[in-house]
């Protein structure tokens, strides 16, 4: 990506074939390391959240509290 961010930045023609090509390969690397990512954090890391509220672990940023009115 930064190949073709850098060839295209001071130019004011239309990406080049090879531009084009680029970023088409580098957009289906990005959205089958975005899939792995996003099962990572629906299921591992929700799993090992879950895991943590039942042990009563301290809260940690971007985690949810669970929270019950007393």
């Amino acid at each position: 990506m930064g190949r073709i961010v850098s060839a295209q930045w001071s130019s004011s023609s239309a990406p080049t074939q090879t531009n084009i090509d680029a970023y088409r390969i580098a957009g289906r690397a990005f959205k089958k390391t975005l899939a792995e990512l996003q099962a990572l954090i629906e299921t591992d890391l929700a799993g090992l959240e879950e895991k943590m509220e039942r042990a009563g672990a301290p809260w940690t940023p971007g985690r949810v509290p669970r929270w019950e009115m007393e």
